[in-house]
């Protein structure tokens, strides 16, 4: 679980359906469909079912963010890369700048052209980030 945002909401998965939700994780339904396909198969949608009944059993109360995690973070001392998409339709962008504020050596990446899934999106930009900051590091 990550951050409350300061301004904006995380997309509550209760009140959209499991499919509305995984295709608001990118940044458009192309972009969708190049990872899932047109229509994902039963399979699939059997295990986003599952896996948002898992979210809803351990990041219920409060919804998807800790109350204690800012204060945790800002005693962190190694250098951290925070990545971001930038079109994320389900973490606002708010908790993302109170990543920043709460983490004293970190350093914010936006990916152009991706929302929440940059693992999914852009794997090679991300792997190409991650592994340049650890090489830096």
């Amino acid at each position: 679980m990550g951050i409350q945002p300061p301004e904006g909401y995380i997309v509550d998965q209760a009140l959209i359906g499991y499919l509305d939700y995984a295709r608001a994780a990118f940044h458009t339904d192309a972009a969708f469909a190049a990872v899932w396909g047109a229509e994902p198969s039963n399979d699939q949608l059997e295990l986003w079912d599952i896996c948002r009944e898992m979210c809803f059993r351990i990041a219920w109360k409060p919804y998807m963010y800790s109350q204690t995690l800012p204060n945790l973070l800002q005693s962190m001392q190694a250098e951290t890369l925070v990545v971001w998409g930038e079109q994320d339709r389900i973490v606002p962008i708010s908790a993302c700048e109170a990543y920043m504020a709460a983490l004293p050596n970190a350093r914010q990446v936006t990916v152009a052209g991706c929302g929440h899934a940059v693992d999914m999106e852009k794997p090679e930009e991300l792997a190409r980030l991650v592994t340049e900051f650890a090489g830096a590091a």
